[in-house]
């Protein structure tokens, strides 16, 4: 078999937690070495759009639709002719993607002047060279990743969730460390020009991709896992996982497609608009990736293989636990964002050449930003359970109807709102999207119940209004809610304390109020501290 040791669905998603807390750790960092060089003016924002191509891309052929397809298609490979046939499919399937990556890379490279130019319309033609420029830079990284995410796929189908999940811990390193050496190096002429810091920061970028590759491949060849270049399009098991990823793409990348339309609205704003944008879905993204990503790719393993034995007892406890768990810490997290939302963001952002007005703006984003964030957490779980039982056309469905209501909504939220109308319209058009799935797994998923999901959900609403209630409270005691002149320790010292505070009150009302997750793991804390 594939993975004798099967461990506890939780457990697993604590692992990848974990290792992804590491790496949003390191991201801080990399996001205010970003900011402190780059700022929130005209080449950050054609920094922004460029970084927005590939990234884009990313999810489409790397952790979104590639290991939704690809995981269940080895599993099927593997029942029906052994661990053997795992092997030889992985090895065909990632060679014919990197085969077809290449190709699209060198298409898109050779467009990237048009792209660039509708991406900024509305700006000066030198800013939409610049992104151009950019992203001629960056977008061969669409490979390096999408490769290495098929490579930690592998790595999670042996169950090694830890360095699969470390992966963008390297990246990150690997920017600050090129970025500040070379601007360093440039210093030593004179002031650096924002235009050449933006190039240094996209080479930056490709920097990151490579070590990435490298560091994991050593480990994915010790599991014997190798690859085979080239267009394997007569294996059979190549053209199932192939096709379906082919509905598969826009339901997986519905959110950064969304992101990518509000990048195009925000040239209608001033300058920074972009970067503004960046910057509060990269928090967004902190959290999904923390929590909810961490137990979708923990989970998808276990969700198909229960889907291909027709357990579907152990794949409704499997899907409503996971739905739970990220409902019980994406709510508080998306409170906290946005309750602390202006001294959260001086504390990453106000650095150098990203001003306070610029910190602000950025905040009063991520409120409208934090809105959406459950909407989307519970609907890319909900498509990992679809995704086990193979349904990839329904997904896609939903999510072509949800990106013409986000579109829509953008438009009318533009004007009354700006970059914070863009962020809200997306958490909404996701809502949409959540109730079409709700209603697509239903008559696929025999025994299905909602009820005992919804009153831990109303559980973890309940203990969070609470948690808001502190935070809130807690940042006027302590002058946090308007404009101040802290330093950044000053400022660390006393937001750091209010956030493990609030987090505190509300893991013991959740606890207190009998959301089933929150008293077990409170129950395992209580026997660690011998109170149990």
């Amino acid at each position: 078999m594939i993975a004798t040791p099967r461990p506890h669905l939780l457990r697993s998603a604590a692992v990848v937690s974990f290792m992804t807390l590491l790496s949003r750790i390191t991201g801080f960092a990399q996001t205010f070495f970003l900011s402190n060089v780059l700022g929130a003016g005209a080449a950050a924002d054609a920094y922004a759009v460029a970084f927005r191509l590939p990234n884009l891309l990313r999810r489409f052929t790397a952790e979104g639709t590639m290991t939704a397809a690809f995981l269940p298609t080895l599993a099927e490979a593997e029942a029906a002719e052994g661990e053997a046939a795992v092997k030889v499919v992985a090895a065909r399937f990632l060679g014919t993607l990197l085969a077809l990556l290449l190709l699209g890379v060198a298409l898109v490279l050779l467009l990237m002047g048009p792209l660039a130019v509708l991406l900024t319309r509305g700006r000066p033609e030198v800013q939409g060279e610049l992104t151009a420029r950019l992203g001629r830079i960056m977008f061969p990284y669409l490979a390096l990743v999408s490769l290495t995410a098929g490579f930690t796929g592998l790595l999670n189908l042996r169950h090694r969730f830890a360095l699969a999940a470390s992966v963008s811990v390297f990246w990150n390193l690997a920017f600050i460390a090129f970025g500040w050496t070379t601007l360093r190096v440039l210093e030593r002429g004179g002031p650096v020009p924002f235009e050449t810091v933006a190039v240094v920061c996209a080479f930056a970028v490709l920097v990151g991709g490579v070590l990435q590759l490298l560091v994991v491949l050593p480990a994915t060849r010790r599991e014997g896992f190798g690859l085979a270049f080239g267009l394997h399009l007569r294996d059979p098991w190549v053209r199932k996982a192939l096709r379906r990823m082919g509905p598969g793409l826009l339901a997986a990348g519905i959110y950064p497609i969304n992101a990518l339309i509000s990048t195009m609205l925000a040239s209608r704003l001033p300058d920074g608009a972009q970067m503004v944008l960046y910057n509060s879905g990269m928090m967004g993204e902190m959290v999904l990736g923390l929590f909810a990503m961490s137990l979708a790719t923990a989970g998808l393993p276990t969700l198909s293989r229960q889907a291909e034995a027709r357990d579907w007892p152990a794949l409704n406890r499997s899907l409503t636990q996971s739905i739970s768990a990220s409902a019980l810490l994406v709510l508080p997290a998306s409170m906290g964002l946005a309750v602390l939302a202006r001294p959260i963001c001086a504390l990453i952002f106000r650095t150098g050449a990203y001003t306070p007005a610029a910190s602000d703006w950025t905040a009063l984003t991520l409120v409208f930003q934090s809105v959406g964030l459950v909407f989307v957490a519970t609907q890319r779980l909900g498509n990992q359970a679809l995704y086990a039982l193979k349904d990839y056309r329904g997904p896609a469905a939903l999510a072509g109807a949800t990106l013409v209501l986000n579109v829509v909504l953008s438009l009318l939220l533009l004007e009354p709102l700006g970059t914070g109308g863009l962020a809200l319209a997306n958490g909404l058009a996701s809502l949409a999207g959540l109730l079409g799935v709700v209603l697509r797994l239903r008559p696929r998923l025999p025994g299905l119940r909602f009820g005992p999901l919804l009153d831990a959900v109303a559980r973890a609403l309940a203990a969070c209004a609470l948690m808001g209630l502190v935070a809130w409270g807690g940042g006027r005691l302590l002058s946090l809610d308007g404009p101040h002149a802290f330093t950044r320790a000053a400022l660390a010292l006393r937001l750091l304390p209010l956030v493990a505070l609030s987090a505190s009150i509300y893991g013991a009302a959740a606890a207190a109020l009998g959301h089933p997750e929150a008293r077990e793991l409170a129950r395992k804390l209580g026997r660690r501290v011998g109170l149990g």
